[in-house]
């Protein structure tokens, strides 16, 4: 089943007893963060190193020129352990294996490590950084533009709409991308009335952790229009890759070890018709 195929292995066997609270936490933690953070630093301050950033690298805000242009190969970047220079190198290694941008995953631990690591790899290498966390507040959206990302992926199933339109709309103000994760056809359907240039197919929800009855085709049918689409789950394998590719998406994440890995890196490169 479509919707198996893109489930990372540690989701597939997480309970959902289990997966509930350790988000709810994470969000907690996230919302204590950011009065902590407004106590110390008021977001006005923050707004003004943000507007002194460099303008943010496009992430699939370009209209294609034909048909048969290459998908975006995205590599998946986990936070690190306090060791940027280990970071860093990563990233190079990407970039140099054919990367076209990072995504940052710094959602899964209660401290928010993310803007050190979206630093060490805007100063690292010269691609689109996209951060993946937990988004409860203007003000970590602004801090991420002032860390330097170029785009925010936010989670239609983690967060009420008003709030999604919220932040959809201060990330666009701050000129990065909006990428829309959803995983229902009325999330499809919302994120659409947003306007955002991406949306991002997910076959997991996010707060129950179980596999979504609804396919990866049927969600990608639902989107309509000029609006860009992209895989949530990272993947590992050529077969997986060229699914996605039959899904006539623009863009795939993938595990760093899976590009870095020489023995597939040319056919990856292939089946994203990067070579002849």
């Amino acid at each position: 089943m479509v919707a198996d195929k893109y489930l990372p292995q540690t989701l597939k066997l997480m309970a959902t007893r289990e997966l509930i609270p350790y988000l709810e936490l994470i969000a907690a933690a996230r919302r204590q963060y950011v009065i902590e953070r407004k106590s110390q630093t008021p977001i006005e301050a923050v707004r003004a190193l943000a507007s002194m950033q460099k303008r943010p690298l496009p992430v699939l805000t370009t209209v294609p020129t034909h048909e048969q242009a290459p998908v975006m190969l995205i590599a998946q970047v986990r936070v690190a352990a306090g060791d940027g220079a280990e970071l860093e190198s990563l990233a190079q290694h990407l970039m140099m294996a054919g990367a076209d941008a990072l995504s940052l995953f710094t959602d899964e631990g209660l401290q928010p490590h993310g803007l050190d690591d979206l630093v060490a790899l805007t100063r690292a290498v010269n691609l689109p950084i996209i951060s993946q966390d937990v988004f409860v507040d203007e003000y970590q959206i602004v801090e991420a533009r002032a860390a330097g990302a170029s785009a925010l992926v936010l989670r239609a199933s983690t967060m009420e709409n008003d709030l999604l339109r919220t932040l959809v709309s201060t990330t666009q103000r701050n000129r990065m991308t909006a990428v829309v994760e959803v995983n229902s056809f009325e999330e499809v359907a919302y994120a659409q009335s947003l306007s955002p240039y991406v949306i991002a197919i997910s076959q997991i929800d996010a707060w129950t952790g179980e596999a979504s009855e609804i396919s990866a085709a049927d969600l990608r049918t639902a989107i309509t229009g000029t609006t860009r689409v992209i895989l949530a789950e990272s993947l590992a394998t050529l077969d997986d890759v060229q699914s996605a590719v039959d899904l006539q998406v623009d863009a795939v994440i993938v595990e760093p070890d899976f590009l870095l890995n020489p023995l597939h890196r040319k056919d990856l490169h292939h089946l994203l018709r990067r070579s002849p």
